[in-house]
């Protein structure tokens, strides 16, 4: 399974295991993930959770979206990949794992990519002929 972990507040997180199909992201409420902060859009990405990928895009947002510091409008995720939606940090991490609040905010701090904590990248996906 997936997961998301947010930086929510000044050393506080949020865990958040992400479906199989596609959830929304954005300040509005009607979203599936809802992040209330200010350079947000009310609409910002798309995250799609299919049986051999976890893919991000973004929705033409104001702000943009990155992956480990670099913008994006579509990426497919790779374990501890490290996204800035507005001004929300997010780690992707891939297990079912569930963190103490202690370790989620040390793998938000953690360098990109997660070398020497223990958790290992999936390869990216690559064409098939």
């Amino acid at each position: 399974m997936a997961k998301l972990i947010l930086i929510t507040g000044v050393g506080q997180t949020k865990q958040i295991n992400l479906p199989p199909h596609i959830s929304l992201v954005g300040r509005a409420a009607t979203n599936d993930i809802v992040i209330d902060m200010n350079r947000v859009s009310r609409v910002h990405a798309r995250i799609v959770v299919d049986e051999d990928f976890v893919s991000i895009m973004d929705l033409d947002s104001r702000n943009g979206t990155t992956v480990n510091g670099v913008r994006v409008i579509s990426k497919v995720l790779v374990n501890g990949d490290m996204i800035r939606i507005g001004d929300c940090d997010i780690r992707f991490l891939e297990g079912d794992k569930t963190y103490s609040d202690a370790d989620a905010l040390a793998l938000m701090t953690a360098p990109t990519p997660l070398e020497g904590i223990g958790l290992s990248s999936r390869p990216q996906p690559t064409a098939k002929d």
